[in-house]
């Protein structure tokens, strides 16, 4: 297992705690259910501070364990664990909830990841500090206070907990879920925050919601992105607040681990890493999908090359990704409309904030583009749909111009932190 720093803290405010600390106060909540330690268990958790701290229980502990929030359970989640053999275990109490169908192996060291995927469908990824730990690669990194926006028990908060846990003078300030952006504001508040992982639709809601001149004002030295297609305006976005930090966008999945790290603040990757067959880490794209194989992959096969379900497309030696394959594809009359390719144009415009394009059935041609959007200032829905048609008109195709035009008052976000 990867070396603990048991120095590095968490933030809770302006408290702030050690590991040893979360995992001391987790035995004590346990009790006597600690013993049950030899079979695979998720934790069922109220909130970051006991989610921080089952997870330094279950490691020091050599546990087959995970960890999900008590707002996530439902009887059909339930039901999932329970067909898997998976024990749910309140942290708070150490009580049972509910009985496995069945009694799962227990592998020591295991981590259960949890993800929806896009099908809305709890899968349980097996994982192990080893692959959860993509840090290894990073030779030096400078003392940092990270920002946690993610859900807790996602992959993206495992990573972000592995860096906190593995990587020497790495804080981690969890965000409120329940108010990420008032959150993140009291963090840079605080001027401890110099580091963030977050997603493009966190970024867009961070916008709209914190006032500029804080948000310009934290001395924030690196910018992570991922969970989303990256493109060009929220790079130049953000480059422009912070000119000074490193900003990069991160290609990862539970189920491929982290593969493509892009730092020159464009969007897409350099079509070279195709060519990258041989080392570590693989990437190669058969039939416009994008396939890696990687150490950090969840399997048993070292070798196995993983479809991560992405399209992508090679242009002028630069490789954009366009959506997830089964939906990416407006037909309309028979002609193809990209709704990647829409949004990317709509938001170039300057007042644009974020925007999403879907199908919407119409009779005679199949289905046609509607667009909702996110203005950086009110305005009258007519005004704004003239402005966004005329924005579009010779820049698209006629038959990709939104047909309806929906202008929300906020970016709409997901506990994924994605739209």
């Amino acid at each position: 297992m990867p070396q603990i720093h048991a120095q590095n803290k968490i933030r809770f405010g302006e408290r702030l705690e050690s590991w040893e600390s979360l995992e001391t106060a987790t035995i004590e909540r346990l009790g006597p259910a600690s013993a049950r330690v030899g079979r695979r268990t998720v934790f069922v958790v109220s909130g970051m501070e006991e989610a921080l701290g089952a997870i330094a229980y279950g490691l020091q502990g050599g546990l087959d364990f995970g960890v999900i929030e008590n707002s996530r359970l439902s009887p059909e989640v339930e039901a999932r664990f329970a067909d898997a053999g998976v024990e749910l275990t309140n942290a708070r109490s150490g009580a049972l909830i509910g009985l496995p169908a069945k009694v799962a192996e227990f592998v020591p060291g295991r981590i259960t990841v949890l993800t929806s995927g896009t099908t809305g469908l709890l899968k349980l990824i097996p994982h192990t500090p080893d692959t959860l730990n993509t840090f290894d690669r990073v030779r030096e990194m400078p003392p940092n206070g990270w920002f946690l926006p993610y859900q807790i028990g996602s992959y993206a908060w495992f990573q972000m907990v592995a860096l906190g846990l593995f990587v020497a003078e790495q804080t981690l300030i969890p965000g409120d879920f329940s108010d990420l952006a008032g959150s993140f504001e009291t963090a840079l508040r605080t001027g401890a925050v110099s580091a963030i992982s977050s997603t493009p639709t966190f970024w867009r809601h961070a916008l709209m919601s914190i006032d500029e001149d804080l948000l310009r004002a934290a001395d924030l030295k690196s910018i992570s992105m991922g969970g989303e297609i990256v493109d060009q305006p929220i790079l130049d976005r953000l480059a422009s607040l912070y000119p000074n930090a490193k900003i990069r966008h991160i290609y990862a999945s539970s189920e491929a681990g982290a593969a493509i790290v892009v730092t020159d603040g464009r969007a897409g990757f350099d079509a070279g890493l195709l060519s990258r067959a041989s080392g570590a880490i693989g990437v190669k794209v058969e039939d416009g999908r994008l396939y890696i194989r990687s150490p950090y992959v969840n399997r048993d096969e070292t070798e196995v090359w993983v479809d991560t379900g992405d399209l992508v497309e090679e242009r002028a030696g630069r490789v954009y990704f366009c959506g997830r394959a089964g939906n990416q594809m407006i037909n309309v009359g028979g002609q193809k409309a990209f709704p990647v390719d829409i949004e990317t144009h709509l938001m170039t415009h300057p007042d644009v904030v974020w925007a999403q394009v879907t199908a919407r059935r119409a009779p005679l041609v199949g289905h046609l583009p509607v667009a909702q959007v996110v203005l950086s200032k009110p305005m009258n829905a007519d005004d704004a749909e003239a402005m966004m048609i005329a924005h579009c008109d010779g820049r698209l195709a006629e038959y990709a111009v939104p047909r309806m035009w929906d202008f929300l008052e906020t970016v709409p976000m997901r506990a994924s932190l994605k739209s």
